[in-house]
């Protein structure tokens, strides 16, 4: 890996240096020397933090190296999105552009992974009969639960496990199921709501922080999405039928060795929220 100071630009501000977790960079006598370039790990801070554009790296896009403008950077819009944004389940009957769907991804490609890994991948599935075999999957197996605890000995189970606190939240959905059994025969999608398309993130089975790493960008999907006009939900369920279910897996050809942290519907809304929503009161400690 090539990374070169260009002298006659370099005003030894050090920026570069203190910006270095890798210690590729030191300060020799005043000047800021590339002293391992072998362990960079291409984070890309020494270009973004120099001011005079002195740093050159084979390693990195300098294309993608752009001045910031700080006039765009408004505290106030950042709000009215993370306070306006909603789970969307209800969307048009409107497929989303693959270019608008890019540009999503092609920014939050940004979002921050750890030590740099830039390993989060995604899958992006727009195919109506795929989509319409995940939720019938989902919910046919949420379907055949519900009809257990209707006889016997499920129903003696059920009530067994309904002691428990741990049970409120298989109540929450089994309680109503008759209602959501109806309502899907009647063309109502309860698991991907029928939305035009689903992001699939992906990173390493089991690497260290692979779920952080795509749950960052999972939240900064929803967030974009949201500045450009588009409607998301988070769906935990099928999240979790992922993690279990390799019938599943290879529905949405998920690639070897990688799972699945975050899945997203996205979708032109059917109609918008014209307030933000009420939440409770934050857990904080001062120490």
């Amino acid at each position: 890996m090539k990374i070169c100071r260009i002298e006659d630009k370099c005003t030894k501000c050090m920026l570069c240096v203190k910006d270095c977790v890798s210690v590729v960079w030191k300060d020799i006598n005043g000047i800021p020397e590339i002293v391992a370039p072998d362990d960079c790990n291409s984070c890309s801070h020494c270009l973004a933090v120099c001011p005079h554009g002195a740093i050159e790296h084979d390693g990195l896009d300098q294309a993608q190296i752009q001045k910031i403008d700080p006039d765009f950077v408004d505290s106030k819009v950042y709000e009215t999105i993370a306070r306006g944004r909603r789970s969307v389940r209800q969307y048009k009957d409107k497929n989303i552009p693959n270019e608008l769907i890019e540009k999503v991804i092609s920014l939050v490609n940004h979002s921050p992974t750890a030590s740099n890994s830039q390993n989060v991948g995604y899958l992006v599935i727009s195919d109506k009969k795929i989509l319409r075999n995940i939720s019938n999957a989902i919910f046919g197996f949420a379907g055949k639960i519900f009809y257990l605890t209707k006889n016997f000995p499920g129903n003696l189970i059920y009530k067994i496990i309904k002691i428990f606190p741990v049970s409120d939240i298989i109540t929450r959905y089994l309680e109503p199921m008759q209602y959501y059994i109806d309502e899907t025969k009647k063309g109502r999608d309860f698991i991907l709501h029928n939305a035009p398309a689903l992001i699939l993130v992906h990173a390493p089975k089991n690497g260290n922080f692979s779920n952080e790493n795509c749950n960052i960008s999972a939240g900064n999907i929803m967030n974009y999405a949201y500045s450009l006009g588009l409607g998301t939900c988070y769906i935990g369920f099928l999240n979790l039928s992922l993690k279990y279910s390799k019938k599943l897996r290879n529905l949405v050809k998920l690639p070897g060795g990688r799972m699945i942290y975050a899945c997203i519907i996205i979708g032109y809304p059917a109609y918008k929220h014209t307030n933000t929503a009420s939440r409770k009161k934050p857990v904080m400690k001062w120490i």
